[in-house]
């Protein structure tokens, strides 16, 4: 005689899918199902005690925690090591500050002074200057470095003020052979405040109605600057150059000899009429020297690549 059902009139779990898709093999959701070959009505087989659980190794536990140390360890010097890396490639090494200061005597002086100056053009160290472009040329490269063989009134008062070393010289005319200009390179030493005390005696200087030309003209025999003279100057600008013990200051004038700011009439009784005429000669005169401003940057990286 077949066992009775189980409670309920509910058949067991046989051929209905469980969680998942599979069939639960007879055992009802939550509960013991029978035992194979025990009727329902009858006591279970009698069941071996479950296995004692594996004695832990202490030797083998000891080296895991050593491994995660070690590891740790690792991990930790590993980052500190990438901290330095970055550290140093962070750094601004001195090589550049060094050799800038001493360029002035370590380059050629056809070098500091390019026989002719224009934009850059290209990307990285493949940037050259581009000759079709080129807004001056380069006429002559004076011998003299005294401080005052090429220097004059203010600017060179202010230049011995903050102890001049050198001063270099060269003669630029402009493409179209009207506009002559003379730029100097003044050495000065290293000093935290030589920018500062550069930059508000240019600033001064700008708002003189005439100041003095700043830089001796250099006349370049057989050259179309073969009459340049102090008194040809008409607008004189000058900068520091940034981050280096350099200033540069030029002079520009007319080829042929004319004068600014001796105006006809109504337009010359004023100073500021002569001072407006005399602007696009410091304008020519502030372009030179910005121009050989970037080429010095561009010649430093060149020199400590």
């Amino acid at each position: 005689m077949p066992p009775p059902p189980p409670p309920g009139g509910q058949q067991g779990w046989q051929g209905t899918p469980g969680y998942g898709g599979q069939p639960p093999q007879g055992t009802p959701y939550g509960g013991q199902g029978p035992q194979q070959g025990a009727p329902y009505g009858h006591a279970p087989a009698p069941q071996s005690p479950p296995p004692a659980p594996p004695r832990k190794s202490t030797g083998r536990t000891c080296l895991s925690a050593f491994l995660g140390i070690t590891g740790a360890l690792a991990m930790l010097g590993g980052g500190a090591l990438t901290a330095h890396a970055y550290s140093n490639h962070s750094q601004n090494i001195p090589n550049r500050t060094a050799y800038g200061a001493s360029m002035w005597r370590n380059e050629p002086a056809d070098k500091l002074f390019p026989d002719f100056v224009a934009p850059r053009q290209g990307t990285g160290q493949a940037r050259t200057p581009d000759r079709e472009r080129a807004q001056w040329h380069r006429v002559g490269i004076s011998e003299d470095t005294g401080c005052e063989d090429g220097l004059s009134g203010a600017t060179s008062a202010q230049a011995e003020k903050l102890g001049c070393e050198a001063v270099l010289r060269a003669t630029y005319v402009d493409p179209t052979g009207n506009t002559v200009a003379t730029v100097a390179l003044i050495v000065l030493p290293e000093s935290a405040s030589m920018d500062t005390e550069m930059s508000t005696f240019f600033d001064a200087e700008k708002e003189k109605d005439n100041p003095g030309p700043g830089v001796k003209a250099y006349a370049v025999p057989g050259t179309i600057a073969a009459q340049w003279s102090d008194a040809r100057a008409n607008g004189s600008a000058g900068q520091p150059v940034s981050g280096l013990p350099y200033a540069l200051v030029a002079s520009a004038g007319a080829v042929d000899g004319r004068k600014a700011g001796e105006l006809p009439g109504e337009w010359g009784k004023y100073s500021i009429d002569a001072k407006q005429d005399r602007a696009p000669w410091r304008g020519a005169a502030d372009g030179l020297v910005d121009a050989l401003k970037v080429h010095y940057f561009d010649l430093l990286t060149e020199g400590v690549s």
